[in-house]
C-alpha cells in the first residue's frame, strides 16, 4: 500500500473517529449490531443477484489489491518495447524469441510470440484489440459492482431505519415513551451505516479501481502500438517517438534514445 493511500485512510479515520467521540459522552450510542447486519446482509444479497457468484466472492482480494495497486510503470515497458524492437530492426524478429522467457506480462509476451510466428499484421492487430476490448469489459464489470453496492447501501440504511421506525411505534402505542428517543437513535444508525459504506468504501474503491483499468488498459494500447511497429519493422526512433505520446511530458526524460539501450 503506499504512502498516500495510508496517510489518506488514517486521517479521514481519525478526523471522523474524533468528531464522532466529541459529539457524545456515550460513543455506543453508534453501536447497532442489529442496523449493520441489516445493510451488510441486505447489500451482499443483493449483490449476489446483480453480478456472477466469482465476482462477488472477489470483493474482499479486490478491496485490498486497489489499495495496494500504484501507477504502473509505463515508461518500462515502452524502453522493453524500444529495445525489442530495435533488436527486430537489426537483427530480424526470430531474434526476438530468446526474449520471451525474461518477460514477465503475459499480453506483451504473447502478442511477441505472434510476431516472431510472422502472424499476418491485420491479424495480429485484430487479436490484440479483441484481448483489450475483453479485458476492460470484464474489469469494468467489477467497478459496476462496487458501483452498485454503493448505491445499494444507503437504501439498506433506509431499510434498517424503517424497521426501528416501525418497532418505535409499537413501543409509543404501548405507552412506554421512555423507549422512543433510544429506539429512534437505533434507527437512524442503520441509514449512518448506509452511507458511510457508499462514501467512504464503496464509491472510492470503484474510483481507484477504474482508474487503475484505465492505466492498464493505455498500457495493452502500447504494448499493442509497438507490437504493430516492431512486426511493420519500423524505424526504432519512430517506435520511441509514437510511444512516448501515451506517458506525460515530463516522464519523457526516462524514456532510452533511441540511438541507445545495448543489449539486455
Amino acid at each position: 500500500m503506499n504512502i498516500a493511500t495510508i496517510i489518506g485512510i488514517l486521517s479521514g479515520t481519525i478526523v471522523l473517529l474524533y468528531t464522532t467521540y466529541s459529539t457524545t459522552d456515550n460513543i455506543a450510542v453508534f453501536l447497532n449490531f442489529e442496523g449493520i447486519a441489516i445493510v451488510v446482509g441486505g447489500i451482499a444479497a443483493a449483490t449476489f443477484i446483480c453480478y456472477p457468484l466469482k465476482y462477488v466472492l472477489q470483493v474482499v482480494q479486490l478491496f485490498l489489491a486497489t489499495l495496494k495497486r500504484e501507477d504502473l510503470p509505463i515508461g518500462d515497458y515502452i524502453n522493453e518495447i524500444i529495445y525489442l524492437s530495435r533488436k527486430a530492426y537489426t537483427k530480424g524478429e526470430l531474434k526476438l524469441e530468446n526474449e520471451l522467457d525474461t518477460i514477465e506480462n503475459e499480453f506483451l509476451k504473447n502478442g511477441l510470440r505472434m510476431v516472431i510466428d510472422n502472424m499476418p499484421i491485420e491479424m495480429l492487430a485484430e487479436t490484440l484489440q479483441t484481448r483489450i476490448n475483453n479485458t476492460y469489459e470484464e474489469e469494468l464489470a467489477k467497478v459496476g459492482m462496487f458501483k452498485t453496492m454503493a448505491k445499494l447501501a444507503p437504501s439498506f440504511g433506509m431499510v434498517g431505519t424503517l424497521v426501528g421506525l416501525i418497532v418505535m411505534l409499537q413501543s409509543m402505542g404501548a405507552g412506554d415513551v421512555a423507549k422512543l428517543g433510544p429506539a429512534m437513535a437505533v434507527a437512524l444508525t442503520t441509514t449512518l451505516y448506509g452511507v458511510l459504506l457508499a462514501n467512504l468504501l464503496f464509491y472510492p474503491i470503484a474510483v481507484k479501481l477504474e482508474n487503475t483499468i484505465n492505466q492498464r488498459i493505455v498500457l495493452m494500447k502500447v504494448i499493442m502500438d509497438g507490437l504493430l511497429m516492431t512486426h511493420a519493422k519500423v524505424s526504432p526512433f519512430i517506435v520511441r517517438e509514437k510511444l512516448k505520446a501515451y506517458i506525460p511530458q515530463q516522464k519523457w526524460a526516462s524514456i532510452i534514445p533511441h540511438d541507445h539501450g545495448g543489449e539486455k
